[in-house]
C-alpha cells in the first residue's frame, strides 16, 4: 500500500493515508496533484485527495468527446460536397457557370487514419462530373469555406506547438490532418546537416529554413516553428544519423489551398479543365447549387475511436467546433467553450475549477478537477452511449496511447482510460474492474513534478493496481 498510502500522506489526508514518503523517487512535495476514484454503479468514493483545478493535458478529450457523442449522437457524420452552379451545354459537355466545394468541416477528411475510407473520393468525384456531361467548365472553382468561423488555433497553444503536426488548427476544408511529410536524409556521421529530399504533398511557394542535424540518438528530436498560415516554416534539432528517407510532419499552412490543388490535379487526369480562377469564399453563394457528388466521414463513434486511441488533437478542435454550431449556432472557439461548459453545466455535475480553454487538452490554459472527470465518466457509464464511449478508450497493454502501460499486472487488458502528458504534467481517467469484480472509475493529474515522465507513469500505474488490490469499503457519497 505504499504509493496508495503516500498519495493519501503528501496531499490533505486522503482515505487511507499512512506514510509521507517520495513515490519511488519522484518528489511531490513541490508538484501540484489531485485524484478522484469512485465506484462506478453507485457514485460511492473510494479514494479522493482535495480537488485542485489543474492542467489536464490530453485527458481534455474526456470531455470533449464526451459531449460530442451526447450532442450529436454516434451516427453523425460530416459531408463535403461537390455542385456546380450555372447550366450545362449537353452538346459541347461546357458548364456555363462555377464548380462548387462545399466544405463540410470534417477532420478526417483524407485522414492517415481512415485512408481506406477516403481513398479514390477525388476520382469518384471527377467521374461524377463527366456522368453529369462536364467536360470544361467555364467559370471558377469556387471553395466554400463559410461552415467555419473564428481563428484556427486556441490563443493558449505554445509556439513550440504550432508548426508541428500534432499542434494543426482546425479549417473549413481539413485536408491529410492538415500536415504533410518532410522527407529527410542525414549523413553517416553526427551533428551534420541533415539534407531535405522533398515534401509530400508538394506545397507550392512554401519556405523551409532547415537547421536540422544528425545524431546519435535514434529518434526524431526536431521542432518545426510556424505561425498558423504562414508560408515560412524553422525547423530544428535532430533526427537519427544514416538515414536515407526520415520522415517528419509539420503542420500544413492552408489546408484549404493544399486540398483544392490536389482535386485540380485530379481533374487534369481526368481531363476537364477549368477557365476560370479558384475563389475561396467565406459566405455561402447566393445562386442555385447542384450538388453532384458528397464524401461523408465515418460516423462519430468510429472518429472518436482514432481521436481516443491516437490522442489526435485536430478531431477533438473539430468536435468542439461542432459542439458549439449544435448547441449556439456558432463554431467561433469562445462560442463552442461557453457550449460544451454550458452542456456539461445541464447534467448537475461537479464543475468548480472547471476552465477549458481548447478541446484537446494541448493549451496549458486548461483547468479541471480529477472529481470532473471522474464525474463525467460516470456520466457516460450510465449513458446509452456508454459502449460507444468506452470503446473509444485505449486498453492498458494492448494499444493506442497505453499500449506498453500496466503490462504484466493485473489492469493490463484490464483498465481502459485516456492519458495526459506534456512537459511536468501526467493524468490518466478512464475505468477497470478490480479483484473484487467491481467496475472502479478513477481519474488523477500530476503537475510540476520533478523527474522523468516515465517515473511519473510509474507510480501511476502503482497507485492503481493498489486500487485494484484494496480492501477498504468505499465511503457514501
Amino acid at each position: 500500500m505504499f504509493v496508495f498510502a503516500m498519495l493519501g500522506c503528501l496531499f490533505f489526508s486522503g482515505l487511507f493515508a499512512q506514510s509521507d514518503s517520495a513515490i519511488h523517487g519522484i518528489s511531490l512535495q513541490n508538484a501540484g496533484f489531485s485524484a478522484y476514484v469512485i465506484d462506478a454503479e453507485r457514485g460511492n468514493i473510494i479514494f479522493a485527495t482535495p480537488q485542485i483545478s489543474l492542467v489536464p493535458a490530453s485527458v481534455m478529450k474526456v470531455v470533449t468527446s464526451a459531449a460530442a457523442l451526447e450532442i450529436l449522437g454516434p451516427e453523425f457524420r460530416f459531408h463535403t460536397q461537390i455542385g456546380y452552379i450555372g447550366k450545362v451545354n449537353n452538346e459541347s459537355g461546357q458548364l456555363e457557370g462555377d464548380l462548387v466545394l462545399t466544405s463540410g468541416c470534417d477532420p478526417a477528411f483524407y485522414s492517415e487514419y481512415f485512408t481506406d475510407h477516403y481513398k479514390g473520393t477525388f476520382d469518384g468525384w471527377c467521374t461524377a462530373l463527366q456522368q453529369a456531361g462536364i467536360k470544361n467548365i467555364k467559370g471558377d472553382l469556387l471553395v466554400d469555406l463559410s461552415k467555419m468561423e473564428g481563428l484556427s488555433v486556441p490563443g493558449g497553444w505554445q509556439w513550440d506547438d504550432l508548426g508541428n503536426f500534432y499542434g494543426a488548427g482546425v479549417s473549413a476544408m481539413t485536408f491529410n490532418d492538415n500536415s504533410y511529410k518532410i522527407h529527410f536524409a542525414t549523413p553517416t556521421e553526427s551533428n551534420k546537416p541533415a539534407t531535405i529530399l522533398g515534401c509530400d504533398p508538394v506545397i507550392d511557394s512554401l519556405r523551409i529554413d532547415n537547421k536540422v542535424v544528425s545524431s546519435e540518438i535514434n529518434r526524431d528530436l526536431t521542432v518545426v516553428y510556424s505561425a498558423p498560415g504562414s508560408y515560412c516554416q524553422l525547423i530544428e534539432g535532430s533526427i537519427p544519423k544514416g538515414r536515407t528517407d526520415f520522415i517528419v510532419k509539420a503542420t500544413m499552412p492552408d489546408p484549404a489551398r493544399i486540398l483544392t490543388a490536389e482535386f485540380i490535379k485530379v481533374l487534369k487526369t481526368f481531363h476537364i479543365d477549368i477557365s476560370g480562377k479558384v475563389r475561396f469564399l467565406n459566405k455561402h453563394p447566393e445562386a442555385d447549387l447542384k450538388p453532384i457528388a458528397e464524401k461523408s466521414s465515418p460516423s462519430l463513434r468510429e472518429l472518436i475511436v482514432a481521436l481516443n486511441h491516437e490522442s489526435l488533437n485536430l478531431f477533438a478542435e473539430h468536435l468542439l467546433r461542432e459542439i458549439g454550431r449544435a448547441l449556439r449556432g456558432s463554431t467561433t472557439l469562445d462560442t463552442s467553450i461557453e457550449a460544451i461548459i454550458e452542456f456539461w453545466k445541464g447534467k448537475n455535475l461537479f464543475l468548480d475549477g472547471f476552465y477549458p480553454t481548447d478541446g484537446s487538452g494541448l493549451s496549458r490554459s486548461n483547468g479541471i478537477c480529477p472529481q470532473t472527470l471522474a464525474e463525467i465518466l460516470r456520466y457516460m457509464y450510465l449513458s446509452p452511449y456508454r459502449d460507444d464511449f468506452f470503446n473509444s478508450l485505449p486498453i492498458a497493454g494492448i494499444n493506442g496511447t497505453l499500449q506498453n502501460s500496466f503490462k504484466g499486472t493485473k489492469l493490463e487488458n484490464n483498465l481502459l482510460a485516456k492519458t495526459g502528458s506534456m512537459t511536468r504534467v501526467r493524468s490518466l481517467a478512464g475505468i477497470f474492474t478490480d479483484k473484487n469484480g467491481k467496475k472502479i472509475i478513477f481519474a488523477l493529474i500530476i503537475n510540476n513534478f520533478e523527474g522523468k515522465q516515465a517515473n511519473a507513469e510509474k507510480a501511476v500505474e502503482t497507485f492503481l493496481n493498489e486500487i485494484y488490490s484494496r480492501e477498504t469499503v468505499a465511503r457514501e457519497r
